[in-house]
């Protein structure tokens, strides 16, 4: 069993430090609907360690349903990649409410699967949205 706070894979896998997300500009939605209920986007981000170096990258796509024209659920898939490591695949999904406040609620995914240094990793991986647009998303895993 990992120590808290810490992904890790069943034999192989090392340990998951916390990670740093940055939003890289120019998000793409797409409706994958003729009656515009559900809405997709794609998301990369530049990924850094706690020193603030860039490390990697990762790139996640949420599916969004929508009702009276807001979206009232999001359900993300994604993979993180840290260079000479290896990969690390994950699933999330939450309300959304339209309540500004909700927009910087903790949200708790869970880690699919791993590559490399992180073969066989599982648990849970817990976002931090950023405090102000542009900002980096905090990612712990336990």
């Amino acid at each position: 069993m990992a120590p808290s706070g810490v992904a890790q894979g069943q034999e192989r896998g090392e340990a998951i430090p916390p990670l740093f997300l940055a939003q890289e500009r120019g998000d793409h939605a797409v409706s994958a609907a003729a009656d515009d209920e559900h809405t997709v986007v794609a998301s990369r981000f530049t990924v850094e360690d706690r020193s603030g170096a860039e490390v990697g990258g990762a790139f996640e796509t949420c599916a969004k349903e929508i009702v009276g024209g807001r979206a009232v659920t999001a359900y993300c898939s994604g993979i993180i990649e840290i260079e000479g490591k290896g990969k690390i695949g994950f699933q999330a999904s939450r309300a959304v409410s339209g309540d500004a406040d909700d927009d910087h609620a903790l949200v708790t995914g869970v880690v699919t699967g791993g590559t490399g240094a992180y073969d066989g990793a599982t648990g849970q991986m817990d976002l931090t949205p950023p405090d102000a647009e542009g900002g980096v998303w905090t990612a712990e895993f336990h």
